[in-house]
């Protein structure tokens, strides 16, 4: 099955566009620094493209007493809760974002006790698609006579394919997306129910990339020096590890893999022939982490970001628990 790849004009400035990756980076610069990671549908602005980055405007509401004012880089605002907060399209609205605590911001009004502010950053062009186009494609037919038809598929013969537009495939009628076809694609019905058809899809996907289903199929048994190697296998995947703590330090502007003033442990892996880890410590569990004596043993449960980092080469993983 292939992955709609969508292009955005170098001219679209100001046109609004919608993120199609959960989880997607938003970013200082093109490569650069993270910032926080938005949800899929979260509406950015695109202001211009460069190659396969695209530079957005991210606006959005948060409580006014979850920021204070500030100077720093430019920006006006601040994110001073100290465990962190979140960006919502309106007042008390859907989240676009989680903000870490020192997150700067750009203030643009108040409306009660809600503060609209922006940020300008940066977001792979691939994971935006314009709004119009996703309005389009996959609107609600307005008749009886349509919502028999599938407004995005055409007949050929025993099977089905893909009409102009691409197709978004649900885990249920009104379900979560949990892939988008590319026009043309052939498509297998396998039954129909009111305005919804039930496909299947034929295609292929890197064995490596799967994992048996269960409880703890994310949790692997693997070295750092496993996820230095293979930095891309183990993303996302969690390790229960027993570490010794070293220290407790904040990230600097250099270290782009992760997020604006985060802390993070840096701390011996288990093997100390595989030098260190360094593990981002999320608000909940700052406190805990600052009470740690140098040289501890600790037994951590963390979810792999990158098993190697850009800066020093060294895995990057999220903590989840101190035992």
């Amino acid at each position: 099955m292939a992955l709609l790849l969508p292009l955005l004009p170098l001219s679209a400035a100001a046109q609004t566009y919608e993120v199609t990756v959960d989880g997607e980076t938003f970013r200082k610069t093109a490569e650069g620094r993270r910032l926080a990671d938005l949800v899929r549908g979260a509406r950015v602005e695109l202001i211009r493209s460069e190659g396969s980055w695209a530079e957005v405007r991210l606006s959005g509401w948060l409580p006014t007493a979850s920021v204070s004012a500030t100077s720093r880089e430019g920006h006006d605002r601040i994110v001073s809760s100290a465990g962190g907060v979140n960006l919502a399209d309106a007042p008390s609205g859907a989240t676009l974002a989680q903000l870490l605590p020192g997150f700067l911001l750009d203030h643009v009004s108040e409306t009660g006790e809600w503060t609209r502010v922006r940020r300008d950053g940066w977001v792979r062009l691939s994971s935006l698609q314009p709004v119009a186009a996703i309005d389009r494609s996959f609107a609600r037919p307005e008749s009886a006579a349509d919502a028999a038809r599938p407004p995005a598929l055409v007949s050929e013969g025993r099977r089905l394919m893909t009409g102009e537009t691409p197709i978004e495939v649900h885990d249920a009628p009104d379900g979560d997306t949990v892939a988008v076809v590319r026009p043309g694609t052939p498509l297998t019905v396998v039954e129909r129910g009111g305005r919804w058809t039930r496909v299947r899809v034929d295609g292929w996907v890197l064995s490596d990339r799967l994992v048996t289903q269960g409880a703890d199929s994310s949790l692997v048994d693997v070295s750092a020096g496993a996820l230095r190697a293979s930095p891309d296998l183990y993303r996302e995947m969690r390790v229960r590890w027993t570490v010794q703590f070293v220290a407790l330090e904040l990230a600097e502007p250099e270290r782009t893999d992760f997020y604006e003033g985060e802390p993070f442990l840096l701390a011996r892996a288990p093997d100390p022939a595989d030098g260190f880890v360094y593990l981002a410590v999320p608000p909940e569990l700052l406190e805990a982490a600052r009470a740690l004596r140098p040289l501890q043993t600790i037994d951590i449960l963390a979810q792999v970001r990158t098993g190697r980092s850009a800066l020093m080469g060294v895995p990057i993983l999220d903590l989840l628990a101190l035992f």
